[in-house]
């Protein structure tokens, strides 16, 4: 495997757990080390306007408050911020800020898109911003110091859905079942993994 083999780890913004993944994923990985995000659907199901995300999760029989108990501490083992209470919290669609960060890919820097990647998963986990609307899309663009205004008219326009929907069926045809899931090479882990097993992946 070539040292500078890049790490992809396929994700979800509205993911929490590839949001806790992201974050060891950056301590584990060398510096000079390459990494891909790709999108994979978590729930393409999820209406254009949102739907209560704790009536969501107890629908598929999940404890919210277990959960959040599991959570939580990893969270803050990690510095990263994370509400102690989902009440009153929307569940949102992630396909338009799945194609943002594609089109991010193409009109961007790297450091632009991490920085992206980074400003939408905060928006999701915790700030419970609606990265369906093009105005909250178009605003978060411009703070990493996109065309944000550029990228709204791509997204609005279709042009990214094709390539965000050939990125859910590779996610699928590569046998990607859950995110996160991080790739190298032929080798790969799901689930946001401590940050030893991270750094035994991308040591091959």
């Amino acid at each position: 495997m070539s040292e500078r083999e890049p790490v992809v780890m396929f994700s979800d913004y509205a993911c929490p757990w590839c949001y806790l993944g992201r974050a060891r994923l950056l301590r584990a990985i060398e510096p000079d080390r390459p990494s891909l995000i790709r999108p994979f659907p978590l729930s393409p199901d999820t209406p254009p306007e949102g739907r209560d995300i704790v009536e969501h999760l107890r629908a598929k029989g999940i404890d919210v408050t277990q959960a959040l108990a599991r959570l939580i501490p990893l969270m803050q083992e990690e510095g990263l911020e994370y509400p102690t209470d989902l009440a009153g919290r929307r569940q949102y669609s992630t396909r338009r800020a799945q194609e943002l960060a594609l089109w991010a890919q193409d009109h961007g820097t790297h450091a632009q898109l991490e920085a992206l990647h980074d400003r939408l998963f905060r928006a999701y986990q915790v700030e419970n911003l609606d990265v369906y609307s093009l105005d909250v899309l178009e605003r978060l663009a411009t703070e990493v110091g996109l065309d944000g205004g550029a990228g709204r008219v791509a997204i609005e326009r279709g042009d990214y859905a094709s390539a965000r929907e050939q990125a859910w069926r590779v996610a699928m045809q590569a046998g990607i079942t859950g995110v996160p899931t991080y790739v190298v090479g032929q080798q790969g882990v799901m689930g946001a993994q401590p940050v030893e097993v991270l750094r035994r992946l991308l040591a091959g």
